[in-house]
């Protein structure tokens, strides 16, 4: 498993990140999601076959844009 931070521009409420949120969890192997509109951040567990691509067309689905995503390894 491994943890997934994404810079999430485009949320101006709670509402967004519950709509980034419900759009992520539709991915086969994201495993837990929190989105933090005040920070513009969302942090996802996810299994190793989930990539970026994945990620970022779940959050454009939702209508946002994506700045950024790193991966790190969970221990």
């Amino acid at each position: 498993m491994k943890k997934a931070v994404i810079d999430i521009k485009g949320m101006d409420c709670a509402s967004d990140a519950v709509d980034i949120e419900r759009s992520l969890l539709k991915i086969r192997g994201v495993r837990n999601v929190t989105v933090n509109y005040l920070i513009h951040k969302g942090f996802i567990y996810v299994d190793e076959d989930v990539n970026d691509e994945d990620l970022k067309s779940a959050i454009k689905r939702a209508g946002y844009d994506v700045a950024s995503i790193r991966f790190k390894e969970k221990k």
